[in-house]
């Protein structure tokens, strides 16, 4: 869609990522929204088959962890995906549904405290897999805050056009 619009890869402009605040940013709001909804999708149909099939909640939670770094890291956009907020919220919602709950009260109240914002938030997404460890699903939780751990290091550590080599940004 970048392209297409824009003529240039989504990858090297704005923050170099493919997430939907850069697709928003650079193509707007219905972009962004678009881009929200498939992230959100892809992680929501796949937990979705695995609990329909029943298959076994450390698998399932390490299905989590896969739908994560898929994103952040897609082995076909040189792994500079997105970073994996969307992805890690669905997976809240499928498997520590209370958890996300408790993450939309923290984020309307960091959203009116003088607090900033991002730093709030990226520990209250912290909150869900200790919420799941308390409920002893010792594998599902530890997989949650893997992931956790995951969309941190996207966050500290992001990939930026400028930083690449002529090479890596086409």
């Amino acid at each position: 869609m970048t392209k297409w619009r824009k003529g240039g890869d989504i990858r090297t402009l704005g923050s170099g990522t493919g997430g939907a605040k850069n697709a928003g940013r650079i193509l707007g709001k219905p972009a962004f929204v678009m881009t929200v909804v498939i992230d959100a999708l892809k992680a929501i149909l796949a937990l979705s088959l695995l609990l329909y099939l029943s298959v076994a909640p450390t698998i399932i939670g390490f299905s989590a962890i896969a739908l994560i770094a898929g994103h952040i890291w897609p082995l076909f956009l040189k792994g500079r995906g997105g970073k994996g907020v969307v992805v890690y919220l669905a997976a809240l919602l499928m498997l520590e549904p209370i958890g996300l709950l408790l993450f939309g009260l923290i984020a309307f109240i960091a959203n009116v405290s003088p607090l900033p914002f991002s730093k709030v938030m990226m520990i209250a997404m912290g909150i869900p897999p200790l919420l799941t460890l308390w409920q002893e699903s010792l594998g599902v939780g530890l997989c949650l805050g893997i992931g956790y751990l995951l969309v941190v290091i996207a966050h500290t550590f992001p990939i930026h056009p400028r930083l690449l080599t002529k090479e890596e940004q086409i």
